[in-house]
Parts: C-alpha cells; structure tokens; sequence
C-alpha cells in the first residue's frame, strides 16, 4: 500500500461551512463502518480510504484528507467540493481539505449522471481474490490521488460495472445512494469471507 503524503491539487476555500442534512449522518455511519470492518483501514495519519455523496449535478460532499472515523458525526471531517476547473484546482466549502481522491470522485460523478455515491476502500484479500469474486481490475497501477488514476477507473465504468478494483490500490464501490452502494459493498464482503473460510 502506497505511503500517504498529502493531496496532490489545488484548492481553494470560498466558505468555512456547508449546508448539509440528514444524508452526511449516513455517510458518517458508512464511514465509520468501513473503518471497523478493515475496508478502510487506518494509517499514521488516518484512514485509507474516501467516500462521499452528489449534492448537485456538479457537487459533493467528501470525508477530508487524513480522516480518522468517529462514530458520532463530526462536520469537520467532511468537506463541500462545489467546483473544479483545470487552472484553479477544486472550489470548496468547509475548514478541512478534500481527501486527496477528489479526482476520482469528481470525474466519476461528471461522467456518470446516474451514481450519486462513491465509496472507496482498501482490502488486501478483495483484491487478492477478485478474479473469483468476479470483480474487474483496471489494467495498470497509478499513483494515488492522480489524474491517471481517476481516469483508469472511468475506464473501467464504461463495462457497466458498481464495483471495481483499482490495481494495486484499492476498491471503488458506485451506487444511487449510500444504502445501495453500502449493501452491495457488504455483499462482496461477505462472499470473501465464506471464499476465504472455505479454501
């Protein structure tokens, strides 16, 4: 697993708060969830590991960089990215910065109108098995937080698939919302646990 050394953008604050609702308790709980299960395992400096929710059709709400999971919910673990332009970086709302996979999760969302959740993790044995679990992988490794990387991974999407593996890196589950994108995480899961108890 690559060593974490902070994003690798531009951005720029336009406001120290968001609005939220009842959503970002949801993608808390998600979050927190992850953590404990180990697919978004914690480092020095937090989790591995970024998930958010579209709030428009050119927004999201994403956990911050170096985040470390609380149960109860904590706004300042969750930034607002409410713009991206290639000059200027991202345009925020929030006090915290963006999880350095913010490319990932906007250029999935720009392309695919139809997924309004993102979860991305790290599990070494989903990726270990995934040919028998019958998850794609993306042909080659990129860096983290990278153009390249969030660029392979839309690649993958145009096979019409929810749930990917990005090579030697971790894993992208895509829903309609969290509950979806949660549960067909957790099925996957589950299947690598009687794949793993049953060899």
């Amino acid at each position: 697993m690559e060593t974490y050394q902070g994003v690798k953008f531009q951005f720029s604050r336009s406001s120290p708060s968001f609005d939220y609702d009842r959503k970002l308790g949801i993608l808390n709980r998600w979050v927190y969830l992850f953590t404990e299960l180990g697919l978004a395992p914690m480092h020095s400096s937090g989790a591995y590991g970024n998930q958010s929710y579209r709030t428009t059709s050119s927004s999201f709400i994403i956990t911050r960089s170096g985040m470390s999971p609380q149960k109860q919910l904590n706004t300042a673990n969750y930034v607002h990215v409410i713009g991206f332009d290639t000059v200027n970086g991202f345009m925020t709302e929030g006090l915290a910065t963006p999880s350095s996979e913010s490319f990932l999760h906007n250029i999935l969302y720009e392309a695919l109108p139809h997924i309004n959740t993102i979860f991305h993790g790290h599990s070494y044995l989903l990726e270990k098995y995934a040919q028998q679990l019958d998850i794609p992988v993306t042909k080659q490794f990129h860096d983290y937080g990278t153009p390249e990387l969030a660029e392979s991974a839309l690649q993958i999407t145009k096979e019409n698939t929810l749930l990917f593996i990005l090579k030697d890196h971790g894993f992208v589950a895509l829903g309609k919302d969290m509950e979806t994108t949660g549960k067909m995480t957790l099925d996957y899961y589950i299947k690598l646990i009687t794949l793993v108890r049953d060899k």
